[in-house]
């Protein structure tokens, strides 16, 4: 029986494997910037609201100012609850994000 040259091994090699019928990481990958492209267009269609917001809140200022010093002072726990727990699951994600890698 003659030799088999590495072309002639490789090519038999590759001859009886099937390609799996779903490559799984290219799924992930292609649903996570599916997910970010969703993600992308909902701040975008949010951002005008907020700045219709701030606009309103900024024309409305001379009417509720005298109130709101009472009000500032009532919110400032739960702002900062808030703001912390914001800190914290930020930092959790781009932990998780690093240990993914």
């Amino acid at each position: 029986m003659a030799e088999l040259t590495p072309d002639q091994k490789l090519a038999a090699l590759l001859a009886q494997q099937t390609p799996p019928a779903r490559d799984l990481v290219f799924c992930a990958e292609v649903m996570q910037r599916v997910a970010r492209r969703r993600a992308w267009a909902r701040v975008g269609a949010a951002a005008p609201w907020a700045m219709v917001a701030g606009l309103l809140a900024w024309a409305l200022q001379p009417v509720l100012g005298p109130g709101m010093p009472a009000l500032a002072d009532s919110l400032v726990l739960p702002a900062a609850i808030l703001g912390g727990t914001a800190i914290l699951v930020l930092t959790s994600l781009m932990a998780a994000r690093r240990l993914a890698r």
